[in-house]
């Protein structure tokens, strides 16, 4: 392979890449295809150092309103902007639904009720620990209806947070297990 060949190759590289870029407004993270396709494949991979039993987390997804003005929160992951639900490590002595309300008010400032102590759903990611090493989690996620907003929270320099319609807070997030188990949690939701 020729000098000028590699160059063309990444030339051509950078310009797919550049197509591929899915945008969802100013506020958003912009994600390419070649990410979505990372995300994806890493749920196969064995995580280095991560051990074969998954790290158990939790999520919460936190609704206000009812019927057609119903609106989910999300917040953005403190390392890329992107937007994402209240998740995390459970502690000693928490159960996973106390994990989740521990999380919302952490990360987003809110004080919430769990629709139930049952998760509505699971889903795996890989989390990206450089130093530790990469670790597989199943995170547990659990409807969060909120009580009070709060002006001020522990992690407030460091996150964002906005209520989305619900269809499109489901598009902003990157997960397709989590969107899946939203979705199905919702649907729940509406015909309790």
């Amino acid at each position: 392979m020729t000098a000028s060949s590699g160059s063309n190759q990444s030339q051509s590289r950078a310009k797919i890449k550049n197509r591929a870029k899915i945008r969802h407004g100013a506020d958003s993270h912009t994600m390419t295809a070649f990410d979505r396709l990372k995300n994806l494949l890493d749920l196969f991979r064995h995580p280095v150092g991560g051990g074969s039993k998954p790290k158990r987390q939790v999520a919460a997804v936190v609704v206000r309103g009812t019927g057609d003005s119903l609106e989910m929160l999300l917040i953005t992951s403190r390392d890329t902007g992107r937007w994402i639900v209240p998740k995390g490590w459970v502690e000693r002595g928490e159960d996973g639904a106390e994990a989740a309300l521990r999380e919302t008010w952490e990360e987003a400032g809110l004080i919430g009720e769990v629709f139930s102590d049952v998760p509505v759903g699971y889903y795996r990611y890989v989390k990206h620990r450089p130093r530790r090493g990469n670790a597989l989690c199943e995170v547990e996620v659990y409807l969060v209806r909120v009580i009070e907003q709060k002006d001020q929270w522990p992690e407030k320099g460091q996150r964002r947070r906005k209520w989305f319609p619900v269809a499109a807070a489901i598009s902003l997030v990157s997960e397709i297990e989590l969107k899946d188990v939203i979705r199905d949690a919702l649907q729940l939701h509406k015909a309790a």
